[in-house]
């Protein structure tokens, strides 16, 4: 086992073996101390996507599902399901393309 000493960063006092700081508790691995920090930036990011608000697309067409005409609810539920179709296809249409692409 390697013996390491490590002199902490925020009060300046020597470590033996340690992750953390014997006087103040403050993180010493460096390689502990990046993942933690890409961590709280994947959560910041993800927190950031669901508090996104909706598009203009999505309003529209969530508006429309939930009309009280039903000649126009169904319209819309047809528009929703051609737009759904479609977008499988052209995402099947990518997955084949990058699938033949990589071999």
């Amino acid at each position: 086992m390697n013996k390491s000493y490590i002199k902490c960063l925020e009060c300046g006092t020597i470590n033996y073996n340690n992750d953390y700081c014997s006087n103040c508790d403050a993180l010493l691995d460096v390689v502990l101390k990046r993942k933690l920090e890409s961590e709280k930036k994947i959560e910041a990011k993800v927190k950031q996507e669901k508090e996104k608000p909706p598009s203009k697309v999505e309003v529209f067409l969530k508006n429309g599902l939930e009309n009280p005409n039903s000649i126009i609810r169904y319209f819309f539920k047809t528009i929703y399901g051609i737009w759904l179709f479609f977008a499988v296809i052209i995402g099947g249409i990518i997955a084949a393309v990058t699938a033949a692409a990589a071999g």
